[in-house]
């Protein structure tokens, strides 16, 4: 009986009713890592240790409680894992062993998770297309001439393929739930500072999220009310008070409003918005409310320079031990500043140097108040706008992509994006990371080609658990669609 495309509540069943063991579940797992190896998904795996965990855990049985126990799951590279490499999909890390978990692998170990793989990832976070690490491209499961999307291309190939049912990711400016789109799965990015960010090499560390990846929503909400847990090591974080996510995931108050960006769904390719239109159609058939609401157009054109300004200033500063001297796959020179520029120069990837040096431009002094002091207050501008949104509705839908996942070759990052008259709808995923709020990506429609889009909902901070009941109500109006197949533009 194969585990392929399984969930976790369909795992935990065989393993409580003994028709499956952990055992079996590593053995298979092991085999589609070993088959999948020449997609680049993965980057490495503890055999040894996978099947010793799982021993220990048929040995003693499964609690009936404990739903992840014996689960299998990858982790991105960006977590930190004792004894394991953790090479942030770069070359100047390739070498480095952590002595330490993450907070996250550490919560999911004392639930008996598997921990299956590190998974590849866009150049230490900084990417959205996958293609941007040191250890190659990582193609979309669905259509292998596809990407999957970044930074968290390999855990959201990992998923998609049903190799595990859920996958650790991080989340700065879409790279959770933009992957989720093209994948066809569900991506979740929780309230800031919900999920310990201890462990977790920083890109941007006023934007990162840890999060899910999963085949569900009900796996991601089983996945979170393990993960969304105060932790004192990490001081951004934040207690949470209204938990219990799987439990009360089909709790959807009707007299909850749904509203959506005039301004974003008006310009959706045609075939796409008609979607967005029959669904809200159908959600108010069912007495559910749904608001048009305007989201000040200056402010949706600023998020690609203000992220830019403010992620790129952030991770120059975050990485800058990475210099071949206390970190890094040293390069020699005869000096310690030539030691730095070789080690660099050698082991960074033309995105992360590009965005380096804008950073870098940002950061020096005569810059600071004309760029990055001035992007963190039209920063401030967006989060006060997002709270205005909130006290008109109380779930956001936004579109997580225009498109299906673009052919490889054809990816844009951030900073090379050429549709400037819509560049903020690509963007837009952003909201997210500036304010802090939970939100999430489900599926939604697919082209003729059965490639699919997904269909992003957003609540306020720490109201993450209306979050997940919102998405979960989206889903049941969803397949009620005539259709979900988007018509020939």
């Amino acid at each position: 009986m194969s585990i392929q495309n399984k969930t976790i509540v369909q795992l935990h069943e065989e393993l409580v009713n003994k028709t499956t063991t952990a055992t079996k579940i590593v053995e298979e797992v092991l085999m589609m890592i070993k088959t999948d190896k020449k997609d680049n998904f993965l980057l490495a795996f503890d055999e040894t240790k996978m099947k010793s965990v799982a021993q220990q855990i048929d040995q003693q049985g499964v609690d009936r409680q404990n739903l992840l126990a014996g689960i299998p799951y990858f982790a991105k590279d960006n977590f930190s894992t004792k004894g394991l490499t953790t090479t942030g999909g770069s070359a100047i890390l390739k070498n480095y062993i952590p002595p330490f978990n993450a907070t996250v692998i550490n919560l999911l170990n004392n639930q008996q998770a598997l921990m299956s793989g590190k998974t590849n990832l866009d150049e230490l976070g900084m990417g959205g297309t996958g293609t941007s690490s040191a250890f190659g491209t990582v193609p979309n499961p669905l259509n292998k001439k596809h990407l999957v999307g970044g930074s968290s291309s390999g855990s959201a190939y990992g998923v998609a393929k049903g190799i595990v049912p859920f996958a650790l990711g991080s989340d700065t400016g879409d790279s959770i739930r933009r992957p989720a789109s093209f994948a066809g799965i569900v991506g979740y990015k929780p309230t800031y500072g919900a999920i310990s960010r201890y462990g977790m090499l920083p890109y941007s560390p006023s934007l990162d999220h840890p999060g899910v990846l999963a085949k569900t929503i009900e796996d991601s909400a089983i996945v979170a009310d393990v993960l969304v847990e105060f932790d004192p090591a990490d001081f951004t974080s934040l207690a949470v008070e209204k938990k219990g996510f799987y439990q009360n995931l089909n709790n959807f108050d009707k007299q909850l409003t749904f509203g959506y960006l005039t301004n974003v769904h008006n310009f959706l390719p045609p075939n796409l918005k008609k979607k967005y239109d029959e669904l809200y159609a159908l959600l108010k058939k069912n007495g559910v409310m749904v608001k048009p609401l305007e989201f000040s157009q200056p402010l949706l054109e600023a998020l690609s320079p203000v992220y830019m300004m403010i992620s790129f200033s952030e991770a120059v500063s975050s990485n800058a031990n990475l210099a071949g001297i206390n970190f890094g796959t040293r390069v020699e020179g005869d000096r310690w500043e030539a030691v730095m520029k070789n080690t660099r120069t050698t082991n960074f990837g033309s995105v992360v140097k590009r965005r380096f040096l804008i950073g870098s431009l940002n950061l020096q002094k005569e810059n600071q108040e004309i760029y990055l002091h001035k992007a963190k207050k039209v920063r401030r501008l967006i989060c006060e706008e997002i709270n205005h949104v909130f006290q008109e509705c109380d779930l956001l839908i936004i579109p997580p992509s225009q498109t299906v996942a673009p052919l490889i070759g054809n990816g844009q990052e951030f900073d090379d994006n050429q549709n400037h008259q819509t560049e903020y709808i690509d963007d837009i995923l952003t909201l997210g990371n500036f304010s802090g709020i939970p939100s999430i990506t489900i599926p939604f429609v697919v082209d003729h080609n059965k490639m699919p889009i997904g269909i992003n909902v957003n609540a306020a901070a720490c109201e993450d658990l209306k979050m997940f009941q919102g998405a979960k109500y989206l889903e049941t109006m969803i397949k009620q669609l005539e259709s979900k197949v988007l018509d020939h533009e």
